[in-house]
């Protein structure tokens, strides 16, 4: 999560990792993409996928797409201060 910008380390006494932004700023889908990959349910709909060259054919091609556009909005609706509780010392902006 360093390397993907979403926190930042703070060495020595009281060190630990601290959010770079507020966690009203962050969503879930970012974090969830960050650390698992991508939220697409086959790799056609993945962002940056090359064109399928069967996508014409593909029966199930819609299915697929409506399922990862609502997956999709669902994740990147929710920020992380939706699922924190009020007296987390990530409200702080630190996680140790």
């Amino acid at each position: 999560m360093v390397a993907g910008g979403l926190i930042i380390g703070a060495s020595g006494k009281g060190g630990g990792y601290r959010l770079c932004r507020s966690p009203e700023e962050y969503t879930i889908g970012e974090v969830i993409e960050l650390m698992e990959g991508p939220l697409a349910p086959v790799a056609c709909l993945s962002s940056g996928a090359a064109p399928c060259p069967r996508a014409a054919e593909c029966e199930t091609l819609p299915l697929w797409t409506e399922y990862d556009r609502l997956t999709h909005d669902f994740f990147y609706s929710k920020r992380l201060s939706d699922i924190l509780p009020k007296e987390s010392p990530l409200q702080a902006g630190t996680v140790s």
